[in-house]
């Protein structure tokens, strides 16, 4: 994500309590130190609260989707 929109600003936003909560709920905070199944599970924290957030702003109807650019990767 090379210029993120106010919607996927907004995403990350959301996402990183949750990734804290997760790295909280397993007592460690050092990545280095995740099992590969730690690692996998705090991803998929992440990424499901980004998706989650953008799919309720977006479908809120309030923030209409931003217009896609030709050529740009989403």
């Amino acid at each position: 994500m090379v210029d993120p929109d106010e919607h996927e600003i907004a995403a990350i936003a959301a996402a990183s309590p949750m990734a804290g909560e997760y790295l909280e709920s397993i007592g460690k905070t050092d990545l280095a130190v995740l099992t590969e199944a730690e690692w996998l599970t705090l991803l998929e924290v992440i990424i499901t609260a980004y998706q989650d957030e953008l799919a309720r702003r977006l479908d809120s109807g309030r923030h209409p989707a931003p217009p896609l650019v030709a050529g740009a990767a989403r």
